[in-house]
């Protein structure tokens, strides 16, 4: 199960819960049950996405999750979860974690079952502080501010992944941190929480809390993306201000660290490094991205572009080091299904402002400014960043759609940046003279011509994925959605962000998993005859 959502578990409260199941199952109400089947659901669904083995009396680990999913749906119908009530909130919330883990691809579908367990949990009143209703319990308030702050870090990115607005706002809630505390430190039986502990000790929470003040400022950096209202240069510096703010409260034990000083660390807590310092890239990226349409003889915006530019060659570097580490003999093998939808945009984004740049200052021309170039150089060191990319990219895009449509986009950029604009035809599918076993082959991927000290041979760690060591070949689609990139490429100073959100951000095809509910007649009728 993901760290983030063991979190919101309370375990010594959980198994007594689960033992009392079991003593007494018919006291059982059909909310917890629901509970229960979807932290089945997602539990399995990670263990069977990082190859590991189920227990034999299991069976086939994609029939146990089709059914736990499904009797979580069951449950959760006829608990009538539209109706406010113990767990079912959590339920819900588990339920959309699993489905969201189900594909290696952003899914609409998910963004749509998170915004109707955030309603659930704004009627049941989880989006106002608990110290304002005596009625809740200590533990009871505490738990809800640890799923609210969970449950508003998903919403700001999978909404800015799937380019909408996020559902909750600033000014809709008041909830406070959880405290930096462990399980063990309350319990049912509290009547009064114990202070947060040293912000440098490791607890339960300190994730969470590291992780949701980097996260508010990005929901701000969100809201300006699809925002149609002017914002002033003054007002994205003082956002900066925020952010370089709540980066710097990050405790020291989640600060980014090279991974040859991070040998004895448990690999839970290098992702955890690692997904805090992309988060942080990221929101300065996008929130300085708008000024790099600017003339660039104007030092009024110089910083913006140092910031895109630092923040973008971060982003390729973590990325090339997290692709080394999560192959075989890498620390970090065991996670090798870390990089997701999620990343893959982070890194796309950060290959365009690159792209962008190279493209403002092409080689041979002089620039006009001197004094600009403190902002950027090395041109070489940038293609190598995106070389990288590519190269990473194409060994892995048969693992996802986007993971492909990231390789497609990457060609194009590379294209147009070392071959001075050169248009990019769809890739050619042919047959390669002399294959005598007919399998299709991709005569696009020598373009841009592959690198000998990151070819899938000589790279180190290097692995085939499962598609590639069953000889399967995979058919590219091509995506015409991609054709942004270059008109963005070739007019640089009249850069349309919201565009590139929609076009390259947005879900490659529509959810397979259209079934999210199991709909069986059985049920049917059942909310309505509930509600009445």
């Amino acid at each position: 199960m993901t760290n983030k959502s063991i979190a919101t578990i309370h375990i010594p409260t959980f198994q007594k819960e689960y033992n009392l199941f079991w003593s007494i199952p018919q006291a059982t109400s059909l909310s917890w049950l629901a509970y229960l089947y979807a932290i089945l659901t997602l539990s399995i669904t990670i263990q069977q996405r990082l190859g590991e083995p189920l227990s034999v009396y299991l069976g086939d680990s994609g029939d146990i999750i089709s059914t736990f999913r499904k009797r979580a749906a069951q449950c959760l119908v006829q608990s009538n979860y539209t109706q406010p009530g113990k767990f079912k909130v959590e339920a819900l919330f588990y339920y959309t974690l699993g489905e969201f883990h189900r594909s290696n691809d952003a899914q609409v579908s998910v963004s749509f079952l998170l915004g109707i367990t955030i309603r659930l949990a704004m009627r049941t009143g989880y989006h106002r502080d608990p110290g304002h209703f005596p009625s809740i319990s200590v533990y009871e308030g505490e738990m809800r501010r640890r799923v609210w702050a969970t449950m508003r870090q998903l919403d700001t990115l999978i909404s800015f992944q799937v380019g909408l607005p996020r559902t909750i706002q600033d000014w809709q809630d008041d909830v406070e941190l959880p405290r930096n505390i462990c399980d063990e430190d309350f319990n049912e039986g509290t009547t009064h929480l114990p202070p947060s502990r040293p912000e440098s000790e490791l607890t339960t929470a300190s994730y969470i809390r590291a992780k949701s003040r980097i996260m508010g400022v990005f929901g701000k950096v969100s809201d300006l993306a699809y925002s149609r209202e002017a914002v002033t240069y003054d007002e994205i510096l003082e956002i900066d201000r925020r952010l370089e703010e709540a980066y710097g409260l990050v405790p020291f034990n989640f600060r980014i660290r090279p991974v040859d000083q991070s040998f004895a660390d448990p690999s839970d807590l290098i992702l955890r490094r690692y997904t805090l310092e992309i988060l942080y890239q990221k929101a300065r990226c996008v929130l300085h991205r708008r000024y790099l349409g600017e003339v660039h003889s104007n030092l009024r915006y110089a910083y913006s572009r140092w910031v895109c530019m630092s923040a973008s060659k971060e982003i390729l570097r973590h990325q090339a080091d997290l692709h080394h580490e999560t192959q075989p003999g890498g620390i970090l093998y065991r996670d090798r299904q870390f990089p997701n939808s999620l990343q893959y945009a982070d890194y796309l984004l950060a290959a365009m402002i690159i792209c962008l740049e190279l493209s403002y200052d092409p080689p041979g021309e002089p620039i006009m400014n001197s004094d600009v170039t403190v902002v950027i150089k090395g041109r070489e060191d940038l293609l190598t960043s995106l070389e990288i990319s590519h190269q990473i990219f194409e060994q892995i895009r048969r693992r996802s759609m986007d993971a492909q449509k990231a390789y497609a986009a990457l060609t194009i950029m590379l294209r147009r940046v070392k071959k001075g604009g050169m248009s990019t035809a769809e890739p050619i599918k042919g047959l390669a003279a002399g294959n005598s076993d007919d399998r299709l082959v991709d005569t696009h991927t020598a373009l841009p011509p592959s690198y000998e000290n990151l070819s899938a041979v000589n790279a180190p760690y290097s692995v085939a994925t499962s598609s590639e060591r069953l000889g399967l070949d995979v058919v590219e689609p091509s995506f015409t959605s991609l054709d942004v990139i270059e008109g963005m490429l070739d007019a640089p100073s009249n850069l349309d962000w919201h565009l590139w959100d929609e076009q390259v951000q947005r879900p490659t095809q529509p959810s397979r998993n259209n079934n999210l509910w199991y709909p069986d007649p059985a049920f049917s009728g059942i909310v309505d005859s509930n509600s009445q």
